[in-house]
């Protein structure tokens, strides 16, 4: 019996002894943190004293989910572990594999799928002995349709021994990391910051040039920090002794001398990925890196939208277009239409089906002139959107007293002739084909400010794709805005139906002045946001000197054609009427946009807490308060139509205060490079945007709530009062 019991003791004191000779990575299971297994392990199970080490923390996620690089690009947050026990030794950074580019609609984040190992240096101190345990909380934000912020309990343990034993288990996971970590730049890169908004990162290497050498598939450079806008295409020059980069300036501030660091990652057509870390000084383009275009598109840039959701993007455009009739800032130059329509009354088809093509010709015109402007300027690095004329001074006044001619021109003051809607003598002589042309660019030109249903996710989208896809949607908007009157033209027996031409036409039509004049009064304030009272009080001046002119030149009721002496001083007082404004207005129109401008029409009420920016947004989330973000303009009718009937509305600000939301303002009466990104962070060309962070929402976490783009008091209620996980 006393032999047993010492065989068992011996049995069982070996046992402990492997216990505790095998490391905590090996016995303890990984954890299960929900989307994503996690482990902490190290390459080896017994280190000396005084020697370096590694570990590592792996995730092995969910099909499809995806965690973000230690720059996560527009939104995310990257990996972390907050060491709770070091047991005295020295854990060095991570060392981060290339990352993929994420693109997600206009936003561009860089991460890893399926499959993500950390590693980092352990130095074990000379003065070690017995069991190193290392513990700590891994922190992360893994996404897929939504984003989840998980975190893992994770610990592992080293013998400290006499020699160096490998730890066998975790071995894969070493392997996979360094099979994709990038190698340092032998060479040397400079970055060009030269020009404004376009830099160049030049790089010189040998070994990197060698990688071009097969069938390359994509290059792209992934920055450490956020010098750059992180979506657009970087195009690729390549010469014998390197390559060169076209790179977008981003927003944030910067010394001209600090350096540009990232890592440049390389993908042949097999999938096969090579990365070097470099680091950028500023400098001129290196020769013989700038010499010829790589045949190649980088995969980066947001995905194409298949055939499928791409003639669903036309058909909302198409429908948009169509209830931008409806919009308020399109009615008033409507009115002008629905007169010219009834004119026609009575004559035959073909007159009036062709009114009805070059209005839809001149609707399309316009739009797909916008579409020109828009994919001009964003290919230049500009972030623009639709309204962006009414953000000029000088056009805004211009439209402000075309408004009024026209309203003076239906009051009788003087008549255009055949052509309702000519310009000058040359259109009315050549008939109402070119006044309804004129209609129809106009119709366009100020109801595009007005972003309705459908128009904001058909645009925003498109910002991103190719020219012809911009060109193709922005034309289906103009087909839809112009769609009512062509179906109208081509069915005259609607027309035959309309009462026939006589004397209440006349009254009609001076009616219909004075929408246009409440037109110009609107455009006039969105001139004094834009650019302040002188702007407002020249063009007021130029308007008084164009209405003296035309009664100076226009024949009186007798028929009798004016003297020269009138005549003269009507051509002068028409010149002083269009230079006196053009010449100021021209230099507030050239003068930085970026300049802060006060909205009388938004800025002066009590609902908002101060102006938008991502830091204020950032800090009232941290203090655990709501926030609701009115992207709004004094010229969008729209916008003003939401803050009447909804925002300023008593039980919407009863809603606000009662759940402690902070508003803000985001104007943008004037061009605003961080607003104009924003919008199209969340797939929008345009105002009103209305973005909504419940209390509680985690920072960088996930995207706010975006409500619709025409308000109502029980939606912003519902959406104000509703628990973070269910708004």
């Amino acid at each position: 019996m006393k032999q047993f019991l010492n065989r068992l003791y011996s049995v069982f004191g070996f046992c402990l002894f492997l216990s505790l000779s095998l490391p905590v990575s090996v016995r303890a299971a990984p954890v299960d943190a929900g989307q994503a297994i996690v482990d902490l392990v190290t390459d080896h199970q017994i280190a000396t004293p005084g020697s370096q080490i590694r570990g590592a923390l792996t995730l092995d996620m969910e099909d499809h989910w995806h965690v973000y690089w230690k720059n996560p690009g527009d939104s995310g947050l990257p990996a972390e572990i907050d060491w709770l026990d070091t047991a005295g030794v020295e854990i060095g950074e991570f060392a981060w594999p290339i990352p993929h580019p994420q693109p997600i609609e206009t936003l561009m984040n860089y991460g890893y799928e399926d499959k993500l190992v950390l590693p980092f240096t352990i130095n074990i101190p000379e003065t070690a002995s017995g069991m190193l345990r290392l513990s700590g909380i891994a922190n992360y934000l893994i996404c897929k349709d939504v984003c989840i912020p998980e975190s893992a309990n994770i610990s592992a343990s080293v013998l400290v021994g006499t020699e160096m034993v490998e730890n066998d288990l975790s071995k894969s996971a070493f392997e996979w990391a360094d099979a994709r970590l990038p190698m340092a730049l032998d060479g040397k890169a400079a970055i060009d910051r030269s020009a404004d908004a376009i830099w160049k990162l030049s790089v010189e290497d040998a070994a990197l040039r060698a990688a071009f050498s097969g069938e390359v598939k994509s290059v792209r450079f992934f920055p450490t920090d956020h010098q750059i806008l992180h979506p657009p295409v970087q195009t690729v020059m390549m010469g014998d002794k390197g390559i060169t980069l076209s790179l977008q300036k981003g927003e944030s501030e910067f010394d001209a001398a600090d350096p540009l660091s990232g890592v440049l990652a390389i993908e042949d057509i097999n999938g096969n990925r090579v990365g070097f870390e470099l680091t950028a000084t500023s400098g001129s383009v290196f020769a013989g890196t700038n010499d010829t275009a790589l045949n190649m598109s980088d995969a980066a840039p947001a995905a194409d939208l298949g055939v499928i959701a791409f003639v669903g993007v036309l058909l909302a455009a198409l429908l948009g277009g169509a209830i931008l009739n409806l919009m308020p800032c399109v009615l008033p130059v409507l009115f002008i239409k629905v007169q010219s329509f009834l004119a026609l009354s009575g004559h035959e088809s073909a007159k009036i089906r062709s009114h009805g093509l070059f209005y839809m010709l001149g609707v399309v015109t316009c739009f797909v002139g916008f579409g020109i402007i828009l994919a001009m300027l964003r290919s230049a690095g500009e972030q623009v959107g639709l309204g962006f004329q009414l953000q000029v001074p000088i056009i805004v006044a211009g439209l402000a007293l075309l408004m009024f001619v026209l309203g003076l021109n239906m009051l009788g003051m003087f008549e255009f002739g055949g052509s309702m809607m000519g310009v000058g003598s040359g259109l009315a002589e050549k008939g109402g084909a070119q006044g309804a042309f004129f209609t129809g660019v106009l119709a366009a030109f100020v109801g595009a400010p007005c972003v309705g249903p459908f128009i904001g996710g058909a645009t925003g989208i498109l910002l991103t794709q190719s020219i012809p896809a911009i060109l193709l949607v922005f034309a289906c908007l103009g087909l839809g805005m112009a769609l009512p009157f062509a179906v109208l033209s081509f069915f005259p027996g609607l027309v035959k139906l309309l009462p026939k031409p006589g004397q209440w036409m006349q009254r009609l039509k001076q009616f219909f002045a004075f929408p246009l004049f409440l037109t110009a009064i609107w455009l006039i304030s969105v001139l004094g946001d834009l650019a302040g009272q002188f702007a407002m009080t020249v063009t007021a001046f130029g308007a008084v000197m164009i209405a003296f002119a035309i009664w100076l030149l226009v024949p009186d009721g007798s028929g009798e054609r004016k003297g020269l002496i009138s005549r003269g001083a009507g051509v002068v007082a028409l010149l002083i009427g269009i230079v006196v404004p053009a010449v100021p207005l021209l230099a507030l129109s050239g003068a930085s946009s970026s300049a802060s401008v006060s909205s009388t029409t938004t800025a002066k009420t009590e609902i908002y807490d101060g102006e938008w920016s991502p830091e204020r947004v950032k800090q009232l989330q941290s203090e655990g308060k709501a926030v609701f973000i009115d992207f709004t303009a004094s010229w969008c009718v729209t916008c003003q139509v939401n803050k009447a009937t909804t925002l300023h509305s008593a039980q919407v600000q009863k809603a606000f205060d009662e759940h402690n939301v902070v508003v803000l303002i985001a104007d943008w009466t004037r061009r605003d490079k961080k607003i104009g990104e924003e919008l199209a962070r969340h797939g929008r060309a345009g105002v009103p945007l209305y973005l909504f962070y419940p209390q509680g929402y985690p920072q960088g976490g996930e995207a706010p709530v975006v409500l619709p783009q025409l308000l109502s008091p029980s939606k912003v209620i519902e959406v104000v009062s509703a628990k973070p996980d269910k708004a």
